[in-house]
């Protein structure tokens, strides 16, 4: 049977910044939205029953919360997802550390932190739902199971403080999201007033995180970071490489409120995979379709998209082994910016069948699904016994 594991979601952020209770069924959060929302969020497309109805057995999910490093904290106000200082983005994001933390004491998800974890967790979805008597027994599907990633490190008021955060359970990390971080120079602004989110290097205390990471055995996110910074980590971290949810910028190089460097370019796949390293592709049609707007004609962009990545990916890196998906379904998008096919995130399979039309075998597809996340954070994970 067709399963997928998939790289990159929200789903603390979408808890408790948009109040989707991320244990109730799609249908129903759109229903508690159909009124409208006042932000720019988009058609609720992912909830955990969503994620198992699809056979999403596994997912990385964030905890997020940036705080801007030229912002006067005793001035400043909230802005989107911005806190004036790394002590609120902190607390914020301790607090999406608890969310998850109380959906696994209730069954909701199993938290996956070690590779007996993954393992054990796995072999309980196989045992359910892949051996020959389970349409007999009608066996409720297990939980999903969670990797945590923190996205952007602002919520970590000092690199020795990581330490604190990994025993909690987070396992990778990306150093800034969009803009500069206290860590290193994130995805540029297109906004040509904006002089502070640009390109640009590290910082002293961005080297100073990666050793700890070193130390801990953690592996890189590079998806957000601005070619400066991108190079100057890759030099510097000896650790191992990947994206979790970015696409091919010799594909789409700009779109409507997107920088050319939130994707990335050939030359920067080639250094991940050099790594050992997997890129997982996002749903969001800005990322899959050069000349995407807001206003392009629903359904404009297909799962073929999405499939022209992959096969580009595939190209540079000379196989199906360091390619999967990283949707980042709900994550500040809706489903009106998702390809066609994909209404919610238990639609992220269907991908199998429009990757089987072109070619592609039944195991590269297996790998492209589930497989490649599978072997990398078998890898990455810390050793344990489940």
């Amino acid at each position: 049977m067709t399963w997928v594991f998939d790289g990159h979601l929200d789903l603390a952020m979408n808890a408790l910044d948009y109040e989707r209770d991320q244990t109730l069924p799609v249908s129903l959060l759109r229903e508690r939205e159909a009124g409208g929302v006042k932000d720019g969020r988009g058609l609720c497309s992912c909830s955990l029953d969503s994620l198992r109805r699809g056979q999403v057995r596994v997912c990385v999910a964030t905890v997020l919360a940036r705080a801007k490093p030229w912002i006067d904290a005793g001035r400043a106000i909230k802005r989107g997802g911005d806190w004036p200082s790394r002590d609120m983005a902190h607390a914020i994001v301790a607090g999406q550390l608890a969310y998850y933390e109380l959906l696994d004491r209730r069954g909701s998800i199993t938290l996956l932190r070690d590779r007996g974890a993954l393992e054990s967790h796995l072999e309980r979805w196989s045992c359910t739902v892949d051996k020959a008597d389970h349409a007999k027994h009608h066996d409720p599907l297990p939980p999903v199971g969670v990797i945590l990633t923190m996205e952007g490190a602002d919520a970590i008021t000092a690199p020795g403080e990581l330490d604190w955060w990994h025993a909690r359970g987070v396992r990778t990390l990306m150093l800034s999201h969009f803009g500069k971080s206290h860590y290193a120079h994130g995805t540029p602004s297109t906004d040509p007033a904006n002089t502070h989110d640009v390109d640009g290097p590290l910082t002293e205390d961005g080297r100073a995180l990666l050793d700890r990471m070193m130390s801990l055995g953690m592996p890189l996110d590079m998806s957000h970071l601005s070619d400066r910074s991108f190079a100057e980590a890759a030099d510097h971290f000896g650790g191992v490489l990947y994206a979790s949810h970015s696409s091919c910028r010799s594909l789409v190089a700009a779109n409507e409120h997107v920088h050319p460097m939130r994707m990335l370019s050939d030359e920067q796949v080639r250094v991940i995979v050099a790594r050992g390293g997997v890129v997982g592709v996002p749903m969001f049609n800005a990322f899959l379709m050069a000349g995407y707007e807001e206003s392009t004609e629903p359904d404009t962009v297909t799962l073929a998209h999405v499939a022209d990545h992959i096969d580009h990916l595939c190209q540079l890196a000379g196989s199906a082994s360091h390619v999967a998906i990283g949707s980042d379904m709900d994550g500040g998008f809706g489903a009106e910016h998702t390809p066609r096919e994909v209404d919610t995130a238990a639609d992220l399979r269907l991908l199998a069948g429009v990757l089987s039309a072109r070619g592609y075998s039944d195991d590269a597809i297996d790998s492209i699904l589930h497989g490649n996340w599978c072997r990398f954070y078998a890898d990455q994970l810390p050793a344990g016994v489940g």
